[in-house]
């Protein structure tokens, strides 16, 4: 799919990151899970099944779809979680979430990244960046036992963002949420290009 004119589909070759990597996660009745290193959980004591599929979309763009599955008879109120990080930042990285924008941007060396998501059309509105040691610990939550994420704004260094949702899942419903990372050299570049791109998801 061509969203932009092929003459900006080659990235720049001084990109420190190639991209962000994705960490796909849920909370659900006060313990939260990830999917590292896979595509698919099944958490067998709710009954749930995430999946994650990525989507080649643009050489600017990594794009993926989360899908939820309530295969049990109970409706579930859950939080869906989409954390992505990378091993090469540098200590000059810079991450933090902007109010203005409702975005998450990560900065490095000049190249700006992009981090947003959407769920059922709606944008997620929760969002925090902590230093990558924290990522998968306890330390992200303020209260893990109801769901609440503790709240920085901002991280210099290896960091890790994370978005979340909350959301309520009919017994024997699938919901999907898209989330992607846009990189590129200025801020107008990345608005421009995820406007395009919103322009198209419903046909991804």
């Amino acid at each position: 799919m061509n969203i932009v004119n092929s003459k900006s589909l080659t990235p720049s070759s001084k990109i420190p990151i190639k991209n962000l990597q994705l960490v796909p996660g849920l909370w659900v009745n006060g313990k939260w899970y990830w999917l590292y290193n896979t595509s698919e959980k099944v958490i067998f004591e709710e009954e749930l099944i995430l999946k994650v599929k990525q989507k080649p979309i643009h050489s600017k763009i990594s794009f993926s779809s989360l899908y939820l599955s309530n295969h049990s008879n109970v409706k579930k109120d859950v939080k869906m979680l989409v954390l992505h990080y990378s091993d090469k930042m540098s200590q000059e990285h810079f991450s933090f979430v902007s109010p203005l924008d409702n975005r998450i941007f990560h900065l490095d060396q000049g190249h700006i990244y992009l981090v947003n998501a959407r769920l059922n059309g709606e944008e997620l509105k929760e969002g925090t960046i902590h230093p990558y040691y924290h990522a998968f610990t306890h330390r992200i939550w303020s209260n893990v036992d109801k769901g609440s994420l503790q709240y920085q704004p901002m991280c210099k260094g290896p960091a890790a963002s994370i978005l979340a949702i909350r959301q309520s899942l009919e017994p024997h419903e699938t919901i999907k949420l898209d989330t992607w990372v846009i990189h590129g050299s200025n801020k107008n570049e990345l608005i421009s290009l995820e406007k395009a791109l919103l322009g198209k998801i419903n046909c991804i």
